[in-house]
């Protein structure tokens, strides 16, 4: 496995064959043989995150798709979380 460090000292490494649970795959890998760090898992973690408040991933709002516009928070979706959600959707923000 090929390791390399970037210039603010993360790791990265090679993926050889792209893989992953579908639904869950940042969007960086969409082939074979990418360098991939930390930033994938930390997508994943946020798409987690988003559904455990609101229990359906982004993808399932309708006419939405990753890459088509900013991530979909639905007030309504969110009303029951205190402050109706907004410290958990800065951090899924920063995580996706």
């Amino acid at each position: 496995m090929k390791i390399d460090s970037t210039a603010n000292g993360a790791r990265k490494a090679l993926m050889k064959v792209r893989s992953g649970t579908a639904g869950y795959i940042a969007p960086e890998i969409k082939g074979n043989g990418k360098m991939v760090g930390p930033e994938i898992d930390m997508w994943a973690f946020g798409l987690i995150l988003y559904e455990m408040c609101v229990a359906y991933k982004p993808t399932q709002v309708k006419n939405y798709r990753y890459g088509t516009g900013p991530i979909p928070f639905r007030p309504r979706d969110w009303k029951k979380l205190s402050h109706k959600g907004e410290t958990v959707q800065d951090l899924i923000m920063l995580c996706l």
